[in-house]
């Protein structure tokens, strides 16, 4: 399947496995019913290590523009909706609306991250000792980390990815089971954001790029796209 050889020089990038019990990434196009994505988002995954690295709403935006993710989902045994009232005030006088949410159960993803030094070693450093509760999502929805790695990356140009991966109009792609034994969750193509405006209040999502998810599955893009193999993982993932 794999069309070209290795084509660069090695990227440094820390790799992690995330696990929680119960874990939502909200899609922001939803509202009254809140839909998850199955995977965290770069942005998700930046506000994530600004927490555990003790930093704030500025040296995030910062963050964000400073690193690079990749994330394969390993495992989510079920998702579930999870329904809660609030009061809702009104001119007319007050009343209870009731706001529904997609949970995950028991997920389990591996995140690679990619930035210069010295801030590579720094989020390396954090993982290991978290300045703050590590959660990801919400902020009550606690998360493991373990299994945590610096890694040489070796980028390729290949049409095999295992990670969630960028999409382009009119792309074609081929899938099958990798075999691992897990619950399977179907691709779907989905739009993400990367950056906000930070000038306008509240915040603005910008640079939006849609990208393929799925859990348990590896994909043939029938192009060539530039991917950085794991060799311990033997993944070739996207870096966004």
């Amino acid at each position: 399947m794999s069309k070209n050889g290795f084509n660069g020089v090695k990227m440094k990038a820390v790799r992690f496995i995330a696990e929680g019990l119960i874990n939502s990434f909200r899609m922001p196009q939803t509202s009254v019913f809140q839909l998850t994505y199955l995977a965290p988002t770069k942005t998700q995954v930046a506000g994530f290590l600004a927490n555990i690295m003790g930093k704030t709403e500025e040296e995030y935006y910062q963050l964000l523009d400073d690193i690079k993710v990749g994330i394969v989902p390993l495992y989510i045994e079920s998702i579930f909706n999870d329904a809660w009232t609030f009061k809702k005030w009104k001119a007319s006088g007050a009343g209870r609306d009731i706001l529904q949410r997609e949970k995950i159960y028991r997920g389990k993803f591996l995140i690679y991250t990619s930035a210069e030094e010295p801030l590579l070693g720094d989020i390396m450093k954090f993982l290991r000792y978290p300045s703050r509760i590590p959660s990801l999502g919400m902020d009550d929805e606690l998360v493991l980390i373990r299994d945590i790695k610096k890694i040489e990356m070796e980028p390729k140009d290949d049409s095999v990815v295992h990670s969630v991966f960028t999409y382009n109009e009119g792309m074609k792609y081929e899938y099958c089971p990798k075999g691992d034994n897990v619950p399977l969750f179907p691709p779907r193509i989905i739009t993400v954001n990367l950056n906000f405006d930070r000038k306008v209040t509240p915040r603005k999502p910008t640079d939006f790029v849609q990208v393929v998810e799925s859990l348990g599955f590896e994909f043939d893009v029938r192009e060539n796209k530039r991917v950085h193999l794991d060799r311990e993982y033997a993944y070739n993932v996207e870096m966004i």
